[in-house]
C-alpha cells in the first residue's frame, strides 16, 4: 500500500517538475487522492474484520 502512495506521489512530483498543465497535475493529484483513500478504507476495514481495534 505504501508502495503505490509514495509511487504515485512521486509520480505527480515528476509531472510538476516537467511543467506539465496545471489540469494534469490537479488531475494526477485527485487520482492518487482517492486511491489513498480507497487504500485506506480497505486497509482500515480489513483490520476491523481481523478483530483489531483502533
Amino acid at each position: 500500500m505504501d508502495t503505490i502512495i509514495w509511487a504515485g506521489l512521486l509520480a505527480t512530483l515528476v509531472l510538476i517538475y516537467r511543467q506539465r498543465s496545471r489540469a494534469v497535475v490537479l488531475a494526477a493529484w485527485w487520482v492518487m487522492l482517492i486511491a489513498t483513500a480507497l487504500l485506506l478504507r480497505h486497509h482500515i476495514t480489513s483490520g476491523l474484520g481481523l478483530g483489531l481495534t483502533w
